[in-house]
């Protein structure tokens, strides 16, 4: 009896030792701004990009702001190109959907505004590309996206 009550607490401690390890490779938490410097930083643009205010970014998404964490937005400065990386972080995952939705509406938004005024345009705008991880969603509008997904994983 003493065998098997040693050999169960040992099993117990094992699994123990290995749930502690999980629990010290959760992911970071980096600011949205982080991210989204990074990102500006490591991406080339034709225009010079500027970080919005927050109620700029108010007006151009429309989110439940008491469900925002964080939002960092860079945008053409001149808004001669549609070029812009946006990082949103919610309080719950749950709504996550709703930013997505969000940008799905900023993608179409800028569809109107540019297809007319600046078609060439449209390709950034058509290629845009979204990512998720955890609580966080990134949207970058560039000529060249094809590193996005790695640059925004990385941050975490």
């Amino acid at each position: 009896m003493k065998k098997l009550v040693a050999g169960v607490l040992a099993a117990v401690a094992c699994m123990m030792m290995f749930s502690a390890c999980g629990k010290g490779s959760t992911q970071k938490e980096p600011a949205t701004a982080d991210v989204a410097k990074a990102v500006v930083d490591q991406l080339t643009f034709r225009d010079e990009l500027m970080v919005l205010d927050d109620k700029q970014v108010d007006v151009i998404y429309r989110l439940e702001e008491d469900k925002i964490a964080e939002k960092t937005c860079y945008v053409s400065g001149s808004r001669a190109t549609a070029e812009e990386v946006s990082v949103f972080k919610v309080k719950d995952t749950a709504d996550v959907q709703m930013v997505k939705d969000a940008i799905e509406e900023r993608i179409e938004d800028q569809k109107i505004a540019y297809e007319n005024y600046v078609p060439e345009e449209m390709v950034k705008i058509n290629g845009a590309v979204t990512y998720q991880q955890g609580n966080y969603v990134i949207l970058v509008m560039a000529d060249d996206t094809s590193s996005v997904e790695d640059i925004f994983k990385k941050q975490f």
